[in-house]
């Protein structure tokens, strides 16, 4: 599997992988590793690593016919260029097209480019779809991204209170959160519709600031002690050491006529 490291002028970080432009280490300039890797991901061609920020497309989970989470986690995409901006920011930028192989399972012609840029305590991925083809499709997407937690049990999620969701684990849909953090206490796998244009990952020594555009859904999962030993490549603890806060559009897929695009974008920012 080949891999892309990117530094920026200031000494940030990241290393991504060409198969599925997956962003596999995010450092921030003089912090610590931010994005949580399963020690026991098989790292192998076709198979999706476990950890990181996966990319959803253009499938959601097993909501539809195509292979769990879709198509764009485990193809190889090009790399169109990378190196360090004017200002000093390191900038990665990945495109994937439709195949043949891709053709038989989901007929339709696409460009997706995904863009990374990092300097200083944050990084943004940008994300656009564009229907390169002559007939509408519809599509889901997430940026699935593993965040690197010292302890679960002093985990916060806040800025979701007030939304509904759709709680994966119990079947239920249209509740409501009523708490004003989201502390994770075993499984946990929701999807909240209509976020606020930031969230927040708090922990006793950081916070992470999680911003997005475009995504309408965000999705906050943790497999807890009795999913995690379900998952092959989720190294034995991980999940204490983990948690998911994706952005996401689910709940109400987007549909793109020919020549028509879709733009999202998640930027993350540590803040001790």
């Amino acid at each position: 599997m080949d891999f892309l490291s990117i530094q920026s002028a200031d000494g940030a970080t990241a290393k991504i992988a060409s198969q599925g432009a997956h962003l596999c280490s995010w450092i921030p300039a003089g912090g610590s590793e931010q994005l949580f890797m399963s020690a026991t991901s098989a790292f192998q061609d076709g198979v999706a690593i476990r950890g990181g920020v996966p990319v959803v497309f253009p499938q959601f989970s097993n909501l539809g016919t195509l292979p769990k989470h879709g198509f764009a986690r485990t193809s190889e995409w090009r790399l169109l260029e990378s190196g360090v901006l004017p200002g000093g920011a390191a900038q990665a930028i990945y495109e994937l097209k439709e195949n043949i192989a891709r053709l038989t399972i989901w007929p339709y012609v696409f460009r997706a480019e995904l863009r990374f840029t990092l300097q200083a305590n944050a990084i943004q991925i940008a994300l656009d779809i564009h229907n390169t083809g002559d007939t509408n499709f519809s599509f889901s997407t997430a940026l699935h991204t593993y965040f690197a937690v010292a302890d679960i049990a002093g985990v916060s999620v806040h800025g979701l209170q007030g939304l509904r969701y759709r709680d994966t684990v119990s079947g239920q849909d249209h509740c409501l959160e009523t708490a004003n953090a989201l502390h994770i206490h075993g499984e946990t796998d929701r999807i909240y519709g209509a976020v606020p244009a930031q969230l927040e990952l708090r922990q006793p020594h950081q916070s992470m600031l999680i911003s997005s555009t475009g995504f309408a859904d965000a999705v906050v999962w943790n497999p807890g002690a009795v999913g995690a030993v379900k998952i092959n490549d989720l190294e034995p603890g991980g999940e204490k050491r983990m948690v998911c806060v994706e952005a996401a559009t689910i709940l109400q897929p987007v549909t793109l006529v020919p020549g028509a695009s879709w733009h999202g974008s998640q930027t993350l920012e540590l803040r001790l």
